[in-house]
């Protein structure tokens, strides 16, 4: 087999264990639950009820290309997207999202050009250990800098970029630090707690454009090589990040989150052009944060957060320097629902 072929099979083996060996955990710490209590004085567990939540989501998303070793400036391509909205739910350890581009407001395509997205993501929160799986599909970009002689921006339909990827958390302190009161709502953090938290990542990135991720006008203006006129990359990134978490407990339901996550990662790059394919494979250092704020009561919460270093991938496209990073703002209300007991007691005897 080739070498892209041997990276892509060994890296989706490691994945697909890691996420069997993270579910069977997650299953075996439900189990385990009744003799290893939580701090009932520190969390509140509501993990019995459907947690339902609306959202505003914004994502930043950055691809950043030095085109050639002696170009000091940055091509920069940003999909045009607005505010999306979406609804979670979640129940004992399993979640489920989805987001939507906002109805209401309609971005300037005219000028940026239409981009169509895609975005999913999979949530299962265990005590002691968490995963979240994510897609993303992104088609039509546009170029913030440079702009044309004319100051309008080129507009690149054709291009795509898709990522898939799985994160886990590790939490050594559950019993009185909660992942979920911080991100997902089903428990509260009553007294201000932290905790150790190891994170490893998988991650699968795509990026196409069947013209050329660079125009024409900028090949020409900046004497581009040929070898970087890129029509195709494929990145596969495996990383583990130990990090640090804390929640700051403040006038009884508010809360303040912060996890910090530095960490080191194999990746493994192929890039083409119109002539040929190229391989590159090196480790990188990744940085990754979350912090969380908001109000979260027995019933209600209403809260906000970001996330940085989420989804990025720093590589080499041939002598081109490439970078995609992807900042998260996202906003949620919601409440909490005992519709499964309720349907117990209301079930008919036998």
């Amino acid at each position: 087999m080739s070498p892209k072929t041997w990276i892509k099979t060994i890296l989706l083996m490691v994945l697909l264990f890691t996420g069997k060996h993270s579910m069977a955990q997650v299953n075996e710490e439900e189990m385990a639950a009744p003799s290893e209590p939580i701090d009932s004085s520190r969390i509140a567990d509501y993990t019995s009820l459907l947690t339902t939540r609306l959202f505003l989501l914004f994502q930043n998303a950055s691809l950043l290309i030095n085109p050639a070793i002696n170009q000091t400036s940055n091509i920069v391509y940003r999909p045009n997207t607005n505010v999306r909205v979406g609804i979670a739910a979640f129940w004992k350890w399993f979640g489920l999202g989805l987001s939507i581009d906002n109805p209401i407001y309609n971005t300037d395509q005219a000028a940026y050009g239409k981009t169509t997205t895609l975005d999913l993501r999979v949530n299962a929160f265990g005590r002691f250990l968490a995963a979240e799986l994510f897609l993303q599909d992104y088609k039509g970009f546009y170029i913030v800098s440079p702009e044309k002689p004319d100051g309008t921006h080129y507009i690149l339909p054709d291009m795509r970029t898709f990522s898939l990827g799985f994160s886990g958390y590790w939490i050594y302190n559950a019993r009185r630090f909660s992942i979920r009161a911080a991100f997902i709502q089903n428990e509260r953090q009553k007294k201000s707690a932290g905790s150790l938290v190891v994170r490893p990542v998988f991650l699968y990135y795509l990026i196409s454009s069947d013209q050329g991720i660079i125009p024409e006008e900028i090949i020409n203006t900046y004497n581009i090589p040929a070898k970087n006129r890129i029509t195709r990359g494929e990145f596969y990134s495996l990383g583990l990040s130990p990090g640090y978490a804390y929640t700051l407990v403040f006038l009884k339901n508010f809360y303040l989150t912060a996890a910090v996550f530095p960490g080191v990662a194999a990746q493994f790059a192929s890039f083409s052009n119109e002539r040929s394919e190229y391989y590159n494979f090196e480790f990188a250092f990744q940085l990754s944060s979350r912090v969380a704020f908001g109000y979260n009561s027995d019933k209600w919460f209403l809260g906000a957060s970001v996330q940085t270093g989420f989804n990025e991938v720093p590589d080499q496209l041939s002598n081109a320097l490439s970078t995609y990073t992807l900042a998260q703002f996202r906003l949620w209300g919601g409440t909490r629902f005992d519709i499964f007991r309720k349907k117990k007691h209301n079930s008919p005897a036998h």
